[in-house]
């Protein structure tokens, strides 16, 4: 029995079924209680966590700060929008056309991760960056393949055995499955070979390739996965808004992804969910104040940057760990 305890804790943190237990319960109850625009707008934060849990990977678990999130998030949008709007003569099922582009995004995300991959560190985040300001040109400005400024509208939405996605409460517990699927799998990438692979190489390059890691292969691996997750989140974005255009995918969008995982904290799982939820409301709370929303979020990362490096998951598994350690402290000793 112990040793079967021992193994599921291995396998999976209890915390972080706790924690995201008591998420889950609370925003069931919240979405009864919201209104139709509410409901959008956390909508939005979750197809946003699949792309920042891909972040997470690459620069939580490898160390390597990457912007291309954004760029395989556009890029499996307007997949999935030429797919199911009929513009290539043809229209494939909402369902089909996710696992394509998916797989679409992953194969392009491997061809530019082998490519970025090669250059060291900072070399590589301005790689990402150019890739994303490259997509975001051709989004806003090819009209045969992405319909120029005026987007790409009238995409299908989901449908599943006959059971069409056709309201925002109904998008809200379908996204919400994909968040906790993803979420797991992040999770359970912790803890394998892969994961520890990708800390060993974050805390020492050296040791790693001393150990027998094969560095390149092994952040390319992450970068696909990340892609794949991005590619995910795109093409759920394009069927639930039914309208896909280039300034969806901006630098400061990449942005946004970046602080969203830094906030809620790159190596916590349940701490990314709650970066999500704060950085896709923040707008919403400061209306009004749209073109001080930069500088607020500049502010936010200098303040979190010297109090809380490690973000809110850091944070609170930081006094979580302390306080078990006064109670240890406190036991009389036998």
């Amino acid at each position: 029995m112990g040793k079967t305890r021992m193994n599921l804790e291995k396998r999976f943190d209890p915390k972080v079924g706790v924690m995201f237990g008591a998420l889950i319960l609370f925003s069931l109850i919240v979405t009864f209680r919201m209104n139709n625009y509410t409901v959008l707008v956390v909508n939005m934060a979750l197809i946003n966590m699949i792309t920042a849990y891909g972040l997470s990977i690459m620069l939580g678990m490898c160390g390597q700060l990457v912007f291309s999130g954004v760029a395989f998030m556009g890029i499996g949008a307007y997949l999935t929008a030429n797919l199911c709007s009929g513009r290539l003569g043809f229209t494939l099922p909402g369902t089909v056309s996710i696992v394509v582009s998916v797989f679409l995004t992953a194969l392009i995300a491997l061809a530019t991760g082998a490519l970025f991959l090669r250059l060291k560190n900072s070399f590589c985040t301005f790689a990402t960056l150019g890739f994303v300001q490259v997509l975001y040109t051709l989004f806003l400005n090819y009209e045969p393949a992405f319909g120029g400024p005026k987007g790409i509208p009238e995409i299908r939405t989901l449908s599943v055995g006959g059971f069409i996605f056709d309201s925002y409460k109904k998008w809200y517990f379908l996204l919400l499955i994909c968040v906790l699927i993803i979420a797991g799998l992040v999770e359970r990438i912790r803890r394998t070979s892969l994961g520890r692979s990708l800390a060993s190489i974050r805390d020492n390059e050296i040791a790693a390739q001393t150990l027998g890691v094969d560095i390149y292969r092994t952040r390319v691996i992450a970068f696909v996965i990340a892609g794949a997750f991005a590619g995910l989140s795109g093409s759920l974005l394009a069927q639930h808004n039914r309208f896909i255009s280039g300034d969806q995918f901006s630098f400061a969008k990449s942005t946004t992804i970046v602080i969203m995982s830094m906030l809620g904290g790159i190596n916590s799982t349940p701490g990314i969910f709650v970066g999500a939820l704060i950085v896709t409301f923040l707008p919403e709370v400061l209306r009004g104040l749209d073109k001080y929303l930069m500088f607020i979020y500049g502010i936010a990362v200098i303040i979190m940057m010297i109090f809380m490096p490690m973000g809110i998951g850091g944070a609170v598994s930081d006094f979580l760990k302390n306080m078990r350690r006064k109670r240890k402290l406190k036991q009389p000793e036998i």
